[in-house]
């Protein structure tokens, strides 16, 4: 990227990026303006790049607003996998949730059940305790049995 293209990205595209997020596009689960932002600058200066190789001309408000406008369909610099569960297109097309561990399945009066109450046993893990009695075995096996 030459120098005038990044002095293009950080004076006049990046304050449009950043006056954009909170009005057009919608944070999926953790995100926060401030990481979705940062995405945005990134594909902008992808963008930018790209059109700087092929010779074109653009302004900073056309490259500012398809910059949000990837963010809106879900595309992030990372990716944009819309088969991932975890994936910010899945989860804004609907087809996944994430859902808090903590939050309640269901309620009846004072009473309320989560999800790790219904995910979580008290009781040991049965591979743990196989291989609890593997490794005793081996031990013993090992073992001198003339030793005191």
């Amino acid at each position: 990227m030459t120098p005038q293209a990044g002095d293009l990205l950080v004076n006049e595209i990046v304050p449009r990026i950043r006056s954009s997020i909170l009005r057009y596009v919608r944070l999926v689960g953790s995100e926060d303006a401030e990481e979705v932002s940062q995405d945005a600058i990134a594909m902008a200066a992808a963008m930018l790049e790209r059109v700087e190789a092929q010779s074109k001309k653009v302004t900073p408000g056309n490259i500012a607003f398809y910059a949000v406008q990837m963010l809106r369909s879900g595309r992030r610099s990372t990716g944009s996998s819309n088969a991932d569960v975890m994936g910010i297109g899945t989860q804004l097309n609907g087809r996944s949730m994430v859902q808090s561990f903590d939050e309640p399945v269901i309620s009846e009066g004072d009473n309320s059940l989560t999800l790790v109450d219904l995910l979580a046993s008290d009781s040991e893990d049965p591979s743990i305790a196989a291989a609890r009695k593997l490794d005793w075995e081996a031990f013993l096996e090992s073992s001198d049995s003339s030793s005191p």
